[in-house]
């Protein structure tokens, strides 16, 4: 595919305008090459992933985060970014990056968490702020096996999960932001939701959320957002246009 055709493939797929203002969406490294046979998914650029993205042959990697929100001032091989993006237009291979925007749209990291935990009825909070999504578990069920489920369906440890709230409560309505969502606790109360997944969750939110009466799992920001080498693979393979591969490789930095 002639990549100049990819990036409006993938404009059309994630646009950019729906990214906030302080993020880093679209072309991140744009190679020589003229063409894009082969894109490797992955939630960041590690040296781990690049290693993959040359092992099997990739001329691009489209990530969920951006290689730099702010900008570069200099390209040194001494800095670990520096390297990466060295190693990178060394290797031929060009990075693309749809970070909040997919966030928002319909099928995205929020959506695709939404449905992988069977809940029923998604819609956006009423007071919509783009990112978070609402739904009900067909039956309720305890704190402890909403844990068990997200450790199955995100194939993450439950030993890097917090919880928040009281564990003999059964839970139906639930709110959920992907990566660091707790901004939105406040907001998942107002919707009436009786539990909110997110990562990131920091002590004053995680006080905030036990005296509002509303329990939170901090799943991690990894955890909730691997999601998307998975999902964006299925996105682009739809377009029938490049073969897509979703990176395998475990790039979680906490060990406990």
């Amino acid at each position: 595919m002639i990549k100049s055709e990819f990036y409006n493939m993938m404009e059309g797929l994630c646009p950019n305008d729906l990214a906030e203002d302080w993020d880093n969406c679209g072309i991140q490294i744009n190679t020589e090459k003229k063409h894009v046979d082969k894109v490797l998914t992955a939630l960041d650029i590690t040296d781990s992933v690049i290693d993959e993205a040359i092992s099997k042959s990739c001329d691009m990697i489209v990530t969920h985060h951006p290689m730099t929100r702010a900008g570069m001032k200099r390209v040194d091989y001494n800095n670990f970014m520096g390297k990466y993006y060295i190693r990178l237009i060394n290797a031929g291979i060009s990075v693309y990056s749809c970070h909040t925007s997919f966030d928002k749209i319909a099928g995205g990291n929020n959506d695709y968490l939404a449905t992988l935990i069977g809940l029923e009825n998604i819609s956006n909070f009423d007071r919509d702020n783009g990112f978070c999504r609402k739904g009900c578990f067909e039956s309720p069920l305890l704190p402890v096996e909403i844990i068990k489920l997200l450790e199955e369906k995100l194939c993450v440890s439950s030993k890097y999960f917090r919880f928040i709230g009281k564990a003999d409560r059964k839970i139906s309505k639930v709110g959920l932001c992907t990566g660091g969502g707790s901004d939105f606790i406040e907001d998942a109360f107002e919707e009436g939701c009786e539990l909110f997944i997110t990562g990131d969750v920091k002590y004053h939110f995680a006080q905030d959320a036990k005296a509002m009466g509303i329990a939170v799992i901090d799943a991690g920001h990894f955890g909730t957002e691997k999601i998307f080498a998975d999902n964006m693979a299925e996105q682009i393979m739809k377009k029938n246009c490049v073969k897509v591969v979703n990176s395998t490789i475990d790039i979680n930095p906490y060990l406990w």
